[in-house]
């Protein structure tokens, strides 16, 4: 059974609370990415990040008769994932060392979590909005962004040149721009810029 991304949250929680795994696919899918790129962000470990983000969806699954709304699940994911990449830290011992420090700033730490929030949900819109883009288009997104790319790799695995690949991406991303808030748009460059430059 295929979800469109344009199904009604409070349809998807509800399936997902009488336990349909196809909704909690879509969920998983739509989450993972933006949680991982949160969890690396406190992190700064991409396989331990990764580890945690697929625990805490399996937490999810566990809980899934919990949630009533699509609001709420989004708030437990990312609470748990942070919860979970102190616990990290702590075990690390890096907390430890930045203990005073924490103490003395949490609030300004606290605000930088909710700033990295916001631009893990900017990347889960985006990455939403590239499986919208005509096929080609889409293809080259992801490959640029999503696996980190040259435009010559991808020529190479879709058989076409440097310049179409060019093109395409260039294509992919005014489409993005007019599909995004301003707004939205405004973070994901932030956000994405450095592929933008370098491939």
């Amino acid at each position: 059974m295929d979800i469109s991304y344009k199904i009604d949250e409070d349809e998807l929680t509800s399936r997902l609370n009488s336990g349909d795994e196809h909704s909690y696919d879509y969920i998983f899918k739509l989450y993972y990415k933006p949680l991982c790129f949160f969890a690396y962000k406190i992190l700064q470990d991409s396989t331990k990040a990764e580890d945690i983000v697929q625990d805490n969806l399996i937490k999810l699954w566990e809980r899934r008769q919990t949630f009533d709304h699509m609001e709420k699940i989004r708030a437990f994911l990312y609470v748990c994932v942070r919860n979970s990449c102190y616990d990290e830290l702590q075990h690390q011992k890096v907390m430890n060392k930045h203990a005073e420090y924490f103490n003395n700033n949490s609030e300004i730490l606290e605000r930088t979590i909710l700033d990295t929030i916001m631009q893990a949900e900017v990347v889960r819109k985006v990455f939403a909005t590239v499986d919208t883009l005509p096929e080609q288009c889409r293809k080259v997104i992801k490959m640029t962004f999503e696996e980190g790319r040259s435009p010559k790799e991808i020529a190479e695995e879709l058989g076409v040149t440097v310049s179409t690949v060019s093109n395409q991406k260039m294509r992919g991303l005014i489409l993005l721009k007019k599909r995004l808030s301003d707004q939205d748009v405004a973070m994901a460059i932030v956000i994405l810029l450095p592929a933008v430059i370098f491939k």
